[in-house]
């Protein structure tokens, strides 16, 4: 189970990196090039579409796996390399 929602986890990190990245900016870059700001003056504000909604869905997922992940890995044990080497006892200082 551990390993599905890792999976899981891992795809929509990448989903939601690609689908920011894709978005326009708010701004856009027109005002980088000196456009006046007369563009934006009749022109509607932007709607909430299909890939604005599956952005807010993969981030209601992300935080969901994260904090499955989080619980889950408390629950399991872990042990260390460290734990089975025999550690020699130290000789005696010779002066």
């Amino acid at each position: 189970m551990y390993t599905l929602i890792l999976i899981v986890h891992f795809l929509v990190c990448v989903l939601l990196i690609l689908l920011v990245l894709l978005q326009s900016g708010k701004g856009s870059a027109a005002g980088i090039f000196g456009a006046s700001g007369a563009d934006n003056l009749f022109a509607s504000p932007t709607a909430f579409n299909a890939v604005n909604k599956f952005t807010a869905i993969l981030a209601v997922i992300l935080m969901a796996t994260s904090v499955a992940l989080t619980l889950m890995s408390h629950k399991k044990t872990s042990t260390s390399v460290l734990d089975k080497v025999n550690v020699p006892a130290s000789a005696p200082a010779q002066n």
